[in-house]
């Protein structure tokens, strides 16, 4: 009988064992730092320019997003944190102005965005190297355009500056995948600055 317990006994500390060394992907109290790229731009990067009349030639060239993430877990299953985003693009298209005579002359837009947002994100770990998560962003863009112009109604190139603040929201889902202990990578998609973000992140 004594040695059946000291078996049970022994059995039950092998089985306790796992239980307090076994860490989750995510979990209370983790820390995430991301570093990230992402393509393809979103709207407030691409936008057509419908609202000017006359125009011809349209092109666009983007840059990208770098993205810089925080995220605290309160929770196995829940985060909050903030995202910060950084954009650019240049946009050219010609305009032509009908008068008593006809001419052509090209804009220049030089279009930086920032990004700034609470983050909340839910998660569903699954063991130490995977976890899939899901959530919202809610803050606020600010967009600096820079136009040159080369208007031949002005005497010189013409420069304008423009700025705007947005709120705006953020609706992604996304996967992190440890490769080892405090090192991992990860990949988004959904509604945000750009549809698609991947990088590297640091667990702490």
């Amino acid at each position: 009988m004594m040695k059946k317990f000291k078996i049970f006994i022994l059995f039950g500390a092998l089985l306790a064992i796992p239980a307090v060394n076994y860490a989750q992907a995510f979990e209370d109290g983790t820390n995430l730092i991301s570093l990230g790229f992402g393509l393809p731009p979103g709207q407030q990067l691409t936008s057509q320019y419908d609202q000017i009349p006359n125009h011809t030639d349209y092109s666009i060239k983007n840059y990208g997003t770098g993205v810089l993430k925080y995220e605290h877990g309160l929770h196995k299953y829940f985060g909050i944190g903030l995202n910060f985003e950084y954009s650019g693009s240049k946009a050219v298209y010609k305009y032509d102005n009908v008068s008593n005579t006809t001419y052509h002359y090209e804009v220049d837009i030089n279009r930086s965005v920032i990004g700034g947002y609470l983050r909340m994100n839910g998660h569903y770990p699954i063991g130490e190297k995977l976890d899939f998560y899901g959530g919202v962003g809610l803050g606020y863009l600010y967009r600096l355009d820079n136009y040159v112009d080369t208007n031949p109604n002005a005497n010189n190139t013409t420069n304008h500056k423009n700025t705007f603040l947005d709120f705006d929201y953020q609706i992604t889902l996304g996967a992190r995948f440890m490769v080892k202990k405090g090192f991992g990578l990860f990949a988004e998609i959904g509604k945000a600055t750009t549809l698609c973000q991947v990088g590297i992140q640091l667990k702490f």
